[in-house]
């Protein structure tokens, strides 16, 4: 497993940081895949998200994330295993890609119905806005990040100054039977 750390939201809920280690010829594929996606997709939807973001289920609409979202994915098994000592599988209920620029913001929410959420960097430039889980955690996004969080936790993105394309997810358990 990689190197994963684990910082805390008012000392009790759990936000994990790591890096998937893609190449950069990888993360160049997977960013000219989002750039192609907009140009092809350009109305945005409609959310907190003030800034173009694709469908929340673009992972059904488009194949062309498949490989990366399946690492995300199996990464975040990884980490929600190893931190609850489980054997469980999350499944992807959500996917879309958000594409930030220059005064673009998110306003402070959560994800309701689902267990987990993430975000994983493909481009981000130095002097973009953190993600910040209020009150007081503040995460730096690099190239090739992965951040995953209970989908309960607030979380907002300030006014950036900078670009930040990322692939963001909500996980779910898959259901039991009856």
């Amino acid at each position: 497993m990689q190197e994963v750390d684990v910082y805390y939201v008012n000392g009790k809920h759990p936000v994990f940081t790591t890096f998937l280690n893609h190449s950069s010829q990888e993360i160049r594929i997977i960013k000219e895949s989002a750039i192609q996606y907009r140009k092809e997709n350009p109305e945005s939807n409609k959310s907190n998200v003030k800034a173009w973001h694709s469908h929340y289920l673009t992972h059904k609409r488009t194949n062309c994330f498949d490989d990366v979202n399946r690492r995300i994915l199996n990464e975040c098994d990884n980490i929600i295993n190893h931190f609850k000592n489980t054997n469980d599988r999350l499944m992807l209920r959500d996917m879309w890609i958000n594409m930030y620029e220059k005064g673009e913001y998110t306003d402070n929410h959560s994800h309701v119905g689902v267990k987990y959420s993430c975000c994983y960097y493909i481009d981000v430039e130095e002097n973009c806005s953190p993600i910040k889980f209020p009150p007081k955690l503040e995460i730096n996004p690099k190239n090739d990040m992965l951040v995953l969080f209970g989908a309960s936790v607030y979380h907002e993105v300030p006014p950036t100054n900078g670009k930040r394309t990322l692939i963001a997810m909500n996980l779910n358990y898959p259901r039991r039977p009856p």
